[in-house]
């Protein structure tokens, strides 16, 4: 599929940062162009940084560059206004009795707003979300 756009989850993110040689060999073959990045997963990147500070100050300012470098790269997806798949999503789930993290929810909503595939290495997180393509490229 030529057309075929990824929203990378975080925990691909991190992968790709720290060079996971099957993460960055997709991203290459498939095209950074193809590959979005959700608002939320860049919150949740910068508070890994956050987290890294707490082990010596120059540790953040290393990771931050890293996730600068990200924007560069990938299209940085916002917060979709209307949340409808995000609304179909969570409720699906409660009816199901399967409650996941609410920012693989927003995550999940974005992709099926946007038409994209996530690409996530925590399919059990996403496998019951209605409407929701996914891929694991480890």
């Amino acid at each position: 599929m030529k057309n075929k756009k990824y929203l990378l989850d975080t925990n691909v993110l991190i992968d790709f940062l720290d060079g996971v040689p099957s993460i960055v060999e997709h991203v290459l073959n498939v095209g950074t162009e193809k590959c979005c990045i959700s608002v939320i997963s860049l919150h949740e990147l910068y508070y890994g940084a956050y987290l890294a500070k707490e082990k010596k100050e120059e540790y953040f300012e290393k990771e931050k560059m890293k996730i600068d470098k990200l924007l560069e790269y990938f299209t940085l997806l916002p917060l979709e206004t209307k949340g409808v798949a995000y609304g179909r999503i969570k409720f699906a789930l409660r009816k199901k009795g399967k409650p996941v993290d609410e920012f693989d929810m927003v995550i999940a909503g974005q992709a099926v707003s946007e038409g994209l595939t996530v690409v996530t290495d925590n399919l059990k997180h996403f496998e019951n979300m209605p409407d929701v393509k996914i891929e694991n490229w480890m």
